[in-house]
């Protein structure tokens, strides 16, 4: 694995020492999340996906990254993450984003095509917040920053909330209950993040200026986003040639790092394999 550090302060890792000759696969992650949501996809994904380039960032505010911005929007995520991709010298990239790392991804989709070829969105939305959210997310903040640790209670009803068939029990929802508590330092963490997302313009009247494929994975149980949201996204990619939605059955939210993956990593890697004539050595 290689990793640094970008000028920006964004902290990147890869699965292999990073060839700018070779195609890559960018992952963005959800909020308060970090790049090792992706670990288990990259890792699956290396063994198949030769000569390429599987590189994960880690957002400002999140993850390693403690350098960068403190605050920002969502277009200053996409920018910086931008900036990351010309620092590395890559290209031909596909960015495969979950949650709010699809907000990211379409927002540099419209800043920069030229550098993608491709996008990947679990768990799509490119609407503005809605009134729900933005009064129950600033409710849950202040109850998750009311203790010195997030109470295993309030982490159990956010992993809950995603829908889908979730053990709370299970080891992969300890490790994210594990990695929630050692971010965790108050609102000036959180309010960046949470302040971006609630603030967001909708991106559907702009969607028909993404010119590169796109395929959107959702599941059928999402109760953060719901397949609507992806399927609004899909009508309004007009001019992206190829759009493919794929919902699985009786999934929740978080279609990675809560369950096993295998499904979506097929779909990663099938769908780079038909856009950007990735090598596959099998």
């Amino acid at each position: 694995m290689s990793s640094g550090f970008a000028t920006n302060g964004l902290y990147w890792c890869a699965e292999a020492p990073l060839q700018p000759s070779q195609p890559t696969i960018l992952f963005v992650h959800a909020s308060w999340m970090s790049s090792s949501m992706w670990e288990e996809t990259t890792q699956s994904l290396s063994s198949t996906l030769s000569n390429t380039n599987l590189v994960r960032v880690d957002l400002n505010g999140h993850g390693k990254t403690t350098q960068g911005r403190k605050e920002y929007t969502l277009w200053d995520q996409a920018q910086d993450v931008l900036d990351l991709v010309d620092k590395l010298n890559l290209s031909n990239i596909i960015v495969a984003a979950i949650s709010m790392g699809t907000m990211i991804a379409l927002r540099m989709a419209l800043l920069s095509q030229t550098k993608l070829t491709g996008l990947i969105l679990l768990s799509a939305n490119a609407s503005a917040a809605s009134e729900a959210h933005k009064i129950g997310f600033p409710q849950l903040r202040d109850i998750w920053t009311s203790t010195p640790s997030p109470s295993e209670a309030i982490m159990n009803g956010a992993i809950l909330a995603w829908g889908g068939n979730t053990d709370v029990n299970s080891p992969r929802a300890q490790r994210i209950r594990d990695d929630w508590i050692q971010r965790h330092s108050g609102k000036e963490n959180i309010d960046p993040t949470l302040e971006a997302m609630m603030e967001r313009e909708s991106l559907l009247g702009r969607l028909g200026e993404i010119r590169v494929p796109v395929l959107l994975v959702h599941g059928e149980d999402d109760r953060t986003y719901p397949v609507a949201d992806a399927e609004d996204i899909q009508r309004a990619l007009v001019n992206a040639g190829y759009v493919s939605l794929e919902v699985l059955e009786g999934e929740g939210h978080i279609l990675v790092y809560l369950r096993e993956s295998e499904d979506v990593t097929g779909l990663i890697r099938g769908f780079a394999n038909r856009h950007q004539g990735f090598s596959l050595d099998s």
